[in-house]
C-alpha cells in the first residue's frame, strides 16, 4: 500500500533533483554546444545541494521502495557533476537499464522493482550524453541507445526530452560524418 505523504516526498524529492540535473544539463549544452565532450562538474554548491536531495532520497527509500528505483539514476547523475570515475557511474546507469523481473511472489518483495520506462530512457541519455564512447559496447550502439530513449520519450509524450534526443542524435551523426571523412 503506497502510504500519500511517502509518494509526495518522492515526487518532491524527485522533482528537485531533475530540476537540478537540467540546470547542469543546460550548463554542459552552452559549455560544449550538443557534442560529446569532457564534462565540466558541477560548483561545489551545486553539488552540495544536490548530495543533500540525493541523501533525502535515500532516507526515503529506507522505508518506501519505490524511491529506490530514482536512487541509483539520481547517484549517477551526482557521479557525473562531480566528474567521477565513469566505471562506477556505468554500473549504477545499467541498473536503470537492467530490466528485472521476479521469477515468482516470492521473490517480488526481495528485489526492487524495474525501473520504468522512463528511467530507462532517462538513463540511456545519461550514458550516451556522458560516458566515454568505451563503455558503449559496438561503435554505433550510442545512436541505436539514442533512437531507442526517443521512441520511449515520444510514446510518453515527453516533448522536451524528446527534442533534446534528437537534437543529440542529429549532432552526433554530424560529428560522426565529419570524423569519418
Amino acid at each position: 500500500m503506497v502510504c500519500l505523504p511517502q509518494a509526495v516526498q518522492l515526487l518532491m524529492c524527485d522533482l528537485l533533483l531533475v530540476t537540478r540535473t537540467n540546470i547542469w544539463q543546460q550548463q554542459q549544452q552552452k559549455s560544449a554546444g550538443q557534442q560529446p565532450s569532457p564534462i565540466h562538474p558541477a560548483c561545489p554548491q551545486e553539488l552540495r545541494g544536490f548530495q543533500l536531495d540525493l541523501s533525502s532520497l535515500r532516507r526515503l527509500a529506507q522505508s518506501f521502495r519505490p524511491a529506490m528505483r530514482r536512487v541509483f539514476l539520481h547517484e549517477a547523475t551526482a557521479r557525473l557533476m562531480a566528474g567521477a570515475s565513469p566505471t562506477r557511474t556505468h554500473q549504477l546507469l545499467d541498473r536503470s537499464l537492467r530490466r528485472r523481473v521476479p521469477l515468482s511472489s516470492k521473490e517480488a518483495g526481495t528485489r526492487e522493482a524495474a525501473p520504468t520506462t522512463r528511467e530507462h530512457a532517462e538513463a540511456l541519455l545519461l550514458a550516451c550524453r556522458y560516458l566515454p564512447p568505451s563503455f558503449l559496447s559496438a561503435p554505433g550502439q550510442r545512436v541505436g541507445m539514442l533512437a531507442e530513449a526517443a521512441r520511449t520519450l515520444e510514446k510518453l509524450g515527453d516533448k522536451r526530452t524528446l527534442q533534446d534526443c534528437q537534437q543529440f542524435i542529429l549532432t552526433l551523426g554530424s560529428s560522426t560524418a565529419v570524423t569519418s571523412s
